[in-house]
């Protein structure tokens, strides 16, 4: 499924943010990274998730709840950092791990439980939807704050 190929793409985005950090690269531009991953993937990957799950789960379903919840609190870190004046590494590092731990989080036991739960033929189908109406997204950003420079000698 499409969603799971950008669950790579996002667990990617949360490894290069813990590197620019490890890095001490600055914040600012970290924060155009943040603002352009945003724009360009994660809203309207949360938004296509949350469309799914309205046609597969029951209303109020807590998995759906969760998730509705996970982006809502994603959107919020999100926006901090794209409208704080002053930018701290925690903003960063608050993104970075809720982002990796609602990806596993997904991977692990929403899928598995919308495999035992939903109808296979509305499974497949929602597939397919996904797959029609996906565009393929890259991450051309620069710089690439998160590659270590050697240091001239």
């Amino acid at each position: 499924m499409s969603l799971s190929r950008e669950h790579h793409f996002g667990l990617l985005f949360c490894w290069k943010l813990r590197q620019g950090l490890q890095n001490g690269s600055d914040l600012q531009v970290m924060r155009d990274y943040v603002r352009y991953f945003w724009d360009n993937v994660l809203k309207e990957h949360c938004y296509e998730e949350e469309w799914l799950l309205q046609r597969l789960l029951p209303d109020n379903n807590a998995m759906q709840i969760r998730i509705e919840e996970d982006h809502h609190l994603v959107h919020g870190i999100v926006h901090l950092i794209c409208n704080r004046p002053r930018l701290t590494r925690d903003l960063f590092e608050a993104l970075q791990q809720d982002l990796n731990d609602h990806i596993r989080w997904e991977e692990r036991e929403l899928f598995s439980y919308l495999q035992t739960t939903a109808q296979s033929d509305e499974l497949e189908l929602a597939g397919k939807l996904l797959e029609h109406r996906h565009p393929v997204h890259t991450d051309n950003f620069t710089p690439e704050f998160w590659v270590k420079r050697k240091t001239e000698v």
